[in-house]
């Protein structure tokens, strides 16, 4: 019989991995907001650059953080399913 669907243990452990692969962006980022607010630099090029980053982070970076986690939900619910299939079969 040909093998049909995913391994359920191996895919809930890459959704696990993507999930904290979110959470290690997300502490990445932090450390270098930190850096970044932290730095000596006073004047209206100082503040665009704050405004930039700050965009930058409530933009692209919220939308890859957003889009781990929901891919490892996705794949988690998957493998979870795969599961449920297996058992009834």
């Amino acid at each position: 019989m040909a093998f049909k669907g995913m391994d359920p243990a191996e895919g809930a452990e890459i959704a696990q991995a993507v999930g904290q692969t979110s959470e290690q962006v997300l502490q990445a980022i932090g450390d270098v907001t930190n850096l970044v607010n932290s730095v000596e630099w006073v004047g209206p090029d100082y503040e665009a650059y704050r405004e930039d980053w700050n965009a930058f982070l409530s933009g692209p970076v919220d939308q890859l953080v957003n889009g781990l986690q929901t891919k490892g939900k996705e794949l988690s619910q998957h493998a979870e399913e795969q599961t449920q299939t297996s058992n009834q079969q």
